[in-house]
């Protein structure tokens, strides 16, 4: 039905073979010290309990989404190198 109303946008037979994959292996291996997976930090503890000031929460809530994106950015690195690494 498209077709009929936009010829320009008909289907066209390709003449050309589908293009063929090529896979190339990467030679250089990060050092070991580097594939090694990020472990956690320590929680804060349950039994205390702490006023903090707003200024000093934001900074630290800003601190600890940086330290995830570094780690999930660090843990798809290592497991592209090593798949099921960490």
């Amino acid at each position: 039905m498209l077709s009929m109303m936009l010829p320009g946008c008909a289907a066209t037979v390709s003449e050309r073979p589908p293009a063929s994959v090529l896979a190339v292996e990467v030679k250089d291996v990060p050092p070991a010290e580097l594939l090694l997976c990020p472990g956690a930090p320590e929680p804060f503890p349950v039994d205390q309990a702490a006023t903090i000031p707003a200024p000093v929460r934001k900074a630290m809530i800003a601190n600890a989404r940086l330290l995830k994106t570094g780690t999930d950015q660090l843990r798809r690195l290592i497991n592209w190198s090593r798949p099921g690494s960490c």
